[in-house]
């Protein structure tokens, strides 16, 4: 553990058996509003006290879903025909696993010829309307499964408060005096968000190598999904940011990189 004089925690990885400290959040987009409501009511009812730690959103256009919800959805309940729409579930699915590829998606249809399309997007269970009331309550408890088996954070204290940042969302962290400074992917044209706590860069180096960050810089940790160039002297991440790379360990770190990038 480290900075005991300053009365914080280290940061540490948290594991699937820890996640139901986390606000889940939950998409169900539907053009039958009242069947929306009374799923998300159903939802609540299944989860019990658990309910407390989960956000429900219903939608009725596939337009209405703000695109940074769509990136942080955990779970997805789709309709599948959205009558006068050209689009359908399987669109909506589409959008959503370029922003979220770790999200459960469950389709809730009247429709199961649908299914085959499914495989494209992953989809995790196909739900009948008319089955709600009998395989509703497995299904979720299945996602829930599912997702811990996948969702990563890594929990940080600032400001007195505990912030889960999830991994996949993380494009750098920076070294700066005593503290590191966590650089947030950003969703659409808003600002990144980024967020300052008290550790060290070695220590965050030797918890997140195995989880796909490499050490570029003395001052940088980089999420390596995010890399999109790597040269001797700079790296280039998805959002443009342009880091310093360490020459005199250049090499090393192209070639764990590569090794890397080539399990993907």
């Amino acid at each position: 553990m480290m900075n005991s004089k300053k009365g914080l925690s280290d940061t540490y990885i948290m594991h699937p058996q820890q996640m139901g400290a986390l606000m889940n959040k939950i998409l169900i987009c539907d053009d039958d509003r009242a069947f929306s409501m009374q799923l998300s009511t159903e939802i609540r009812q299944i989860m019990g006290p658990a309910s407390k730690k989960t956000q429900i959103r219903t939608f009725a256009r596939a337009e209405d879903i703000p695109r940074d919800y769509l990136a942080e959805c955990d779970i997805a309940f789709l309709d599948i025909d959205f009558s006068g729409k050209s689009y359908t579930g399987i669109d909506i699915a589409r959008q959503l696993r370029k922003l979220q590829s770790n999200a459960v998606i469950i389709f809730v249809t009247n429709f199961p010829e649908y299914a085959p399309e499914g495989y494209e997007v992953q989809a995790f269970r196909y739900l009948l309307k008319n089955e709600i009331c009998k395989k509703l309550k497995p299904y979720l408890l299945q996602a829930f499964s599912q997702l811990t088996t996948v969702k990563k954070v890594l929990p940080i204290s600032t400001s007195g408060d505990i912030v889960n940042l999830p991994m996949d969302s993380i494009l750098y962290i920076e070294s700066q005096l005593h503290t590191v400074i966590a650089h947030m992917i950003s969703n659409d044209s808003k600002i990144a968000p980024k967020y300052t706590f008290y550790s060290t860069i070695s220590s965050l180096e030797e918890q997140l190598s195995s989880e796909g960050f490499l050490r570029i810089h003395k001052s940088y940790l980089v999420n390596m999904k995010h890399i999109t160039k790597f040269q001797c002297k700079e790296a280039v991440l998805t959002d443009g940011t342009v880091l310093k790379v360490s020459e005199k360990n250049y090499s090393e770190q192209k070639k764990k990189y590569l090794l890397w990038k080539g399990r993907k």
